[in-house]
């Protein structure tokens, strides 16, 4: 059958969709895998809309769900989403009744706002599952760019219409593999559309020279475009910009005393160390902190993966040996034996990079007598070509390596990937500083250099060389890394469109066919490389900042110009990414850990065996001691630290609970442990004035369940006005006091009691 499908105008029906998928023709047909998976999608109630391409070689199809079917799905899987805060205190102020109306199955809860307690309001960042039994109103509205208004704003209909075509068809799911189907060329690509509307704001709010990495307004725009995964990265990188400001300037006041002075082992910096490896260690548990508050924000504090099987994962269909259902084996065996083979390679090229460190630093001595001091300038340039180059070579044999022992879930390959590239990237962008730091001074040195010089240093002591090496390669890094991360793509987007387009003209694409032409981008891998990048600065601002303590405030540099580039591409030369959660930065965390430790061991090294400061003052023993000192007081005091900084926020623990309270009363509909008569409520004794009494004595028993003490006050008018009438007149009688009840107990009829 031939695609013979008209196509959209440049701005019309386009808008409404929220994916594309691409196929492939053959032939000017359809494949049947095509048209087998377009008749899974419309059979499941999606809307499907189709049409050629503009050199009729692909066809396009453009999916979105109607209302109800996102409804129907959401509640077979539980899908969360924010409540409305006016709607959650109003409900759980008005309780639920049984069916006879004559008791509370679960009574009113007032909830204290006091702001001294929790800066977050109760009813506010509440996320639970959606259940159409419910009132609709229990959950946010939202406005959209693109006009709808409803439940589900653009974000949640990206995540729910990948989940349906990815879920059981017994939840109303298409059971289609999607990533597994473009893996194996059945479908020539798959994206979220980009919204010209939201793309837009993003792009003129990062060209606002004022918006810095850490404002919480582009976080927010980040993270309702590109997912919780994406916006996470760009909320860590903003927090550890910020953190860079202050001991970047203090850092850049000592570099100008060290260049003033042309003592490169000056006195002021040791003590620049000692603030650098405490600061690293602070600021890391800040992070811990604040990605918690982050997850509370976007409603990932029990996000969990359900960790299905990669598409990628290979084995051979057996009948589980545990539940009995089919499952993929995998030979544990066969595993190690690719594992084995994997570190082998591994272990191969860091020989690599010891080898070409050792020939640059040949080279260089060979070319001392010729050039003398310059010879250290060419071989920092080689340095950096070096690492430049095996980085851009092994992430493809990292890749293709963990590719190759075939993972079963996206954890296990991201961490095992994780681990291979960061521990060759460690060796290969330090190999060169631990070189002059600790091992080049106790070399014997040259023949034909002058007495003065130390060692294999090139000069008077290894501190000048070491500096001048960090400085070409860190500064290089920076401006090549960030260079090739924006023309690289953005060369491949110009040949891409060249090609898809020859014969035609670029004005006759529609808006799904331009996406098409940018690059996909791959949240898993671009993610790992970015905090790749972000560790091994990390490493440049904190492994070796005594050689040079102008490090941090270039990092801060760094960070505002490669945030802004990384949006810009992310927004005009990427594919729109499916949205992906996350609770956390994962493994990266216990990384940047590792570093904030090494730091110690590496400055306090520098200071006691590579500087000149101890020169005449400390013998080789105490020299020993003192370094033996400072690692034990500069980790003593990270443990410290993190022991008196709790990594979750109280406020954070405190609106947990209320989001598991608010959840079982409101969504599960958990009953009291025993029905309140609607007569008698809310019978709770009050000391003062009897049992069943206090027209308000619930709102002790939910201060009492929350903050594990009996408060006063609270936001409701009446209670506000009875304790006032209370404290104003302390012996009414209970004649007046009975009647004061009554008049604020006339309950409005609550939507709640209909479930």
């Amino acid at each position: 059958m031939r695609a013979s499908i008209s196509r959209p105008a440049q701005t019309d029906r386009s808008l409404k969709y929220d994916y594309c998928m691409v196929f492939k023709l053959e032939g000017n047909e359809q494949s049947d895998e095509s048209k087998f998976i377009i008749q899974k999608m419309k059979s499941k109630g999606l809307d499907v809309f189709c049409y050629l391409s503009v050199q009729k070689d692909e066809m396009i199809a453009l999916i979105t769900a109607p209302a109800q079917k996102l409804r129907a799905f959401a509640d077979a899987i539980d899908f969360k989403m924010e409540l409305d805060p006016h709607k959650v205190k109003h409900y759980l102020e008005q309780g639920v009744k049984n069916e006879a109306g004559d008791a509370y199955i679960i009574k009113p809860v007032y909830i204290n706002e006091d702001p001294k307690y929790s800066p977050y309001s109760p009813f506010d960042h509440i996320f639970a599952k959606f259940g159409e039994e419910l009132p609709a109103d229990l959950y946010r509205v939202y406005e959209n760019d693109d006009h709808r208004s409803g439940l589900f704003n653009k974000y949640y209909r990206m995540k729910l219409i990948y989940y349906i075509l990815k879920g059981p068809e017994s939840k109303g799911g298409c059971d289609l593999e999607v990533d597994l189907l473009v893996f194996r060329k059945k479908i020539a690509a798959f994206y979220p559309l980009h919204d010209g509307n939201a793309s837009a704001d993003i792009q003129e709010r990062n060209a606002n020279m004022s918006e810095m990495p850490w404002d919480e307004g582009l976080e927010r725009n980040i993270r309702d475009y590109f997912g919780e995964k994406i916006a996470l990265y760009f909320v860590f990188m903003g927090h550890y910009s910020y953190w860079l400001i202050i001991p970047g300037i203090i850092g850049l006041i000592f570099q100008i005393i060290v260049f003033a002075t042309g003592n490169f082992s000056s006195s002021v910096l040791p003590f620049y160390s000692l603030l650098i490896t405490v600061w690293a260690i602070v600021m890391l548990e800040y992070w811990k902190r604040k990605e918690q508050l982050k997850a509370v924000d976007w409603g990932m504090t029990s996000f969990e993966d359900s960790e299905p099987d990669r598409p990628e994962f290979k084995g051979a269909l057996i009948r589980s040996y545990i539940d009995g259902d089919e499952t993929l084996y995998f030979s544990p065996d066969e595993f190690t034996s690719r594992f084995a083979s994997s570190q082998g390679v591994i272990l191969t090229f860091m020989m690599v990079v010891v080898g070409c460190v050792a020939s640059i630093y040949v080279l260089r001595f060979s070319l001392q007598a010729n050039i003398g001091a310059n010879a250290s300038t060419v071989a920092s340039i080689l340095n950096t070509i070096q690492i430049t180059i095996l980085n851009s070579i092994y992430q493809f044999v990292a890749t293709a390596l963990t590719d190759s022992e075939n993972h079963r879930t996206d954890t296990e390959y991201e961490d095992n990937l994780i681990t291979k590239m960061f521990m060759f990237q460690f060796l290969n962008s330090y190999a060169s500083f631990f070189f002059l730091a600790f091992i080049a001074q106790w070399l014997p040195k040259p023949v034909g250099v002058p007495d003065e010089f130390v060692g294999q240093c090139g000069a008077t002591n290894c501190m000048e060389p070491l500096a001048i090496n960090l400085a070409i390669i860190f500064g290089t890094r920076l401006f090549v890394k960030n260079g090739t991360d924006i023309l690289i793509p953005y060369i491949q987007a110009q040949m891409k469109l060249k090609e898809e387009t020859k014969g035609t003209r670029v004005e006759d694409l529609t808006l799904p066919e331009k996406d098409y032409m940018l690059m996909q981008y791959n949240v898993l891998i671009d993610s790992i490389q970015n905090y790749a990048d972000a560790a091994i600065q990390f490493g440049y601002s904190s492994l070796f900042v005594t050689a040079l303590p102008m490090a941090p405030f270039f990092s801060f540099l760094c960070n505002l110009a490669r945030n802004k580039l990384n949006i810009l591409k992310l927004t005009t030369l990427y594919q729109r990414p499916v949205p992906a959660g996350a609770q956390d930065i994962g493994s990266w965390m216990g990384i940047f850990q590792i570093m904030s430790v090494l730091s110690v061991i590496t400055n306090g090294a520098i200071i006691c065996f590579t500087m000149t400061v101890l020169d005449g003052q400390a013998s080789s023993s105490g020299r020993v001691w003192l370094f033996i000192g400072f690692m034990v007081v500069l980790v003593v005091i990270q443990f410290i630290v993190q022991a008196i900084i709790p990594d979750e926020p109280e406020e954070v623990e405190v609106q947990k609970k209320r989001i598991e309270f608010i959840a079982s009363k409101l969504i599960d509909r958990q009953p009291d442990e025993e029905p309140t008569p609607v007569a008698s409520f809310p019978g709770i004794q009050d000391p003062e004035l009897g049992a069943g009494s206090h027209p308000v004595g619930f709102f002790v028993r939910i201060n009492e369940m929350i903050f594990g003490t009996r408060q006063e006050g609270g936001a409701d008018a009446q209670l506000r006005e009875f304790n006032v009438k209370m404290k104003r007149i302390p012996h009414l009688s209970k004649v007046e006091i009975s009647d004061y009840a009554a008049s604020t107990s006339n309950l409005t009829m609550n939507p709640m009691n209909k479930a």
